[in-house]
């Protein structure tokens, strides 16, 4: 039942008070956990750029081929074994735009990646056992690729820590 004479009353101070907690423990989660959202989107994106290379490394392989040889490309690789060897190495910019290879026929000096955007590494060897190992007389050279990455991260003079990269590997093959 109803009184007529009494007024609606408004919340009550612990009332407010609870309600504004709420509101305050909210943002505060919603605050911690923007920081790990975005690192994780930002690894995310490098996934899924590193996964976009193999076009790329398809191509850089190609040029090598045709300055170099089909024979001294190949190589240049080395075949896997445990723990694996030192072998064929390029770099990649962070966005995957320019790739060149480090050491083995890099192009000029104005096409260079600059070592603060060298972000992915990118490791080929050959495999050991046939039927994918390299036959000098065959017309494909079948590669296990591992691309890692940060490899060099803006500002800092050495490379990352091969233990601290992330890495994704695949399978790929270059044809005569």
């Amino acid at each position: 039942m109803r009184f007529p004479w009494r007024q609606p009353r408004g919340f009550s101070l612990v009332e407010v008070i609870i309600a504004v907690g709420i509101f305050a423990t909210a943002v505060a989660v919603i605050l911690a956990l923007l920081a790990p959202l975005s690192r994780q989107a930002a690894a995310s994106a490098d996934s899924l750029t590193a996964l976009r290379l193999p076009d790329a490394i398809r191509v850089e392989l190609g040029r090598l081929n045709r300055v170099g040889g089909f024979d001294a490309l190949a190589g240049q690789t080395k075949p896997m074994a445990a723990p694996l060897p030192a072998t064929l190495a390029l770099v990649a910019s962070r966005d995957a735009t320019r790739i060149q290879s480090l050491s083995y026929l890099p192009p000029a000096a104005a096409d260079q990646v600059a070592q603060d955007d060298r972000f992915f590494l990118i490791e080929a060897w050959t495999f050991n056992q046939a039927p994918l190992a390299y036959d000098p007389g065959g017309a494909v050279l079948a590669l296990q690729v591992r691309v890692s990455w940060p490899y060099f991260t803006p500002g800092s003079a050495s490379a990352t820590a091969p233990a601290d990269r992330e890495q994704v590997t695949f399978t790929l093959s270059l044809t005569r």
